[in-house]
């Protein structure tokens, strides 16, 4: 099983954060939380703050993990953590994406998402309910 971690990133009117896949990526098109594989040797929240790093040039502390989700597609088996990140995203600069907003829990259904991050919606909805 590949393990994967994503930033669910809050602004502060606890708007959500979603990039969509640049051309010529996998799954080019389709709208995602940032994140990516975990290395051999890593922690989830380390290889998190790499890749957030590596695609959107951000170095954002990692909140606490809100729900991890296992799926399987036609490149193997995944486990997705996702972890609850808070920025205004002051100096971002897209790598793999060619496309970004701030959406509310509800404008995320409308998209097209990556299937496991709708997946975390449940969760992050209730997560917001709370705070």
């Amino acid at each position: 099983m590949t393990e994967v971690v994503c930033a669910i990133i809050l602004n502060p009117e606890s708007k959500i954060f979603a990039a969509r896949r640049a051309p010529g990526k996998s799954f080019a098109g389709y709208w995602e939380f940032p994140g990516g594989k975990i290395e051999e040797g890593e922690k989830g929240a380390d290889a998190l703050q790499r890749e957030l790093q590596e695609e959107l040039g951000l170095d954002l502390e990692i909140g606490p993990s809100l729900h991890a989700v296992n799926w399987e597609n036609k490149t193997g088996v995944f486990q997705l953590e996702a972890f609850i990140c808070e920025s205004d995203l002051e100096g971002m600069v897209l790598q793999d994406h060619d496309e970004w907003g701030w959406f509310e829990i509800e404008d995320l259904l409308e998209i097209e998402m990556m299937i496991a991050d709708l997946a975390l919606l449940p969760y992050l909805d209730k997560y917001l309910s709370q705070q």
